[in-house]
């Protein structure tokens, strides 16, 4: 997919009027999503951007200022309304599918980005789906806490998961497979907690330190909240004296700035990087095949990279890179 994409892009640059004449009419495709902007909505946006420029299409956001279903579903709802010829969004809801299939009568096209979480509701809509599935790269955090546990010559604890949004299929998937991945030793116990940091982040840095007094054997620590459990989290370990195991490990979800230098000062371990940006500029490039070649629907896995002291100062020169684009567009 990404080779056809530079040869694409490479035809349009030779003449970029017949090139996109080549590609076939000109579209707008808009990222829909609930919520007011973060990194991780950037990044994926200037994926959508990059490609929707390279086909000679028009990208727009719909943003709205809440994180919930009903800010969500709005913004899809608006994208529509909008006429917008592809609408990306992100399956975190069951309402996300009834909302797909209410656009497409109404003649939009879809792509989904980061999670796919009622893929037997979406079978049969036809939705192409770029990312990797929360209990997939849950289970490769897990097992690479394992791991990490295992160097440090810990084979027994507990490993301690907030759950920013308890009830949420995105989340709750996540957490199930760092369980799984953790079971590679059997020793090790996955313990998950409401954490709080979505509705109070000042006081869930009591509900961990808490959480730790009452385990009193924690080894390890998955923000599986991205930036929004780990600022707490390490805010509630700065007060705390290391365990009978010395530091835990200390590991999370990376999607923005603020989590590449919590690496690069060894605040965190490690975090995976979902590769956001290639979801988006994969998912325009599956929505046009689609469209304009009738390609089927299918499901691309964007994979993931690891944010760690060996890659890290890479991957901040990587993001600034893609910020100042996202500037130049207009997204930043």
């Amino acid at each position: 997919m990404l080779g056809a994409a530079m040869a694409l892009a490479a035809c349009s640059h030779g003449d970029a009027g017949k090139g996109a004449a080549a590609l076939g009419p000109a579209r707008t495709v808009a990222f829909a999503v609930g919520t007011p902007g973060s990194d991780f909505v950037t990044d994926i946006s200037l994926g959508c951007a990059d490609a929707a420029a390279m086909l000679g299409w028009t990208f727009r956001r719909v943003l709205n200022p809440q994180p919930t279903p009903d800010a969500h579903i709005t913004a899809i709802r608006q994208a529509v309304t909008a006429r917008s010829d592809v609408i990306v969004t992100v399956d975190w809801y069951q309402a996300v599918v009834d909302e797909i299939a209410a656009g497409q009568k109404q003649g939009a096209h879809f792509a989904l980005v980061n999670s796919a979480n009622n893929p037997a509701s979406l079978a049969g809509l036809g939705v192409p789906f770029a990312g990797q599935q929360p209990r997939d790269n849950g289970r490769v955090m897990g097992q690479r806490m394992a791991e990490a546990l295992k160097a440090r010559g810990l084979a027994a604890g507990s490993v301690l998961v907030g759950n920013p949004f308890p009830g949420s299929a995105n989340v709750e998937e996540r957490i199930a497979g760092i369980g799984e991945g953790l079971a590679s030793m059997p020793g090790l116990r996955m313990v998950s907690f409401p954490d709080g940091s979505a509705q109070d982040p000042v006081a869930s840095v009591g509900l961990y330190r808490a959480k730790v007094v009452e385990l009193g054997n924690v080894v390890g620590h998955a923000a599986a909240g991205g930036e929004m459990s780990a600022v707490p989290l390490l805010k509630a370990l700065s007060g705390m004296a290391p365990g009978a195991g010395g530091r835990p490990v200390v590991a999370g979800w990376s999607s923005s700035l603020a989590q590449l230098n919590m690496v690069k000062a060894g605040r965190i371990d490690f975090a995976l990087d979902e590769n956001l940006y290639y979801q988006g500029f994969l998912a325009v490039f599956m929505a046009w095949s689609m469209i304009e070649r009738g390609l089927p629907a299918t499901s691309l896995a964007a994979g993931h990279s690891w944010v760690e002291p060996a890659t890290v100062t890479a991957m901040i020169a990587s993001y600034e890179t893609r910020r100042q684009r996202a500037v130049a567009y207009g997204l930043a």
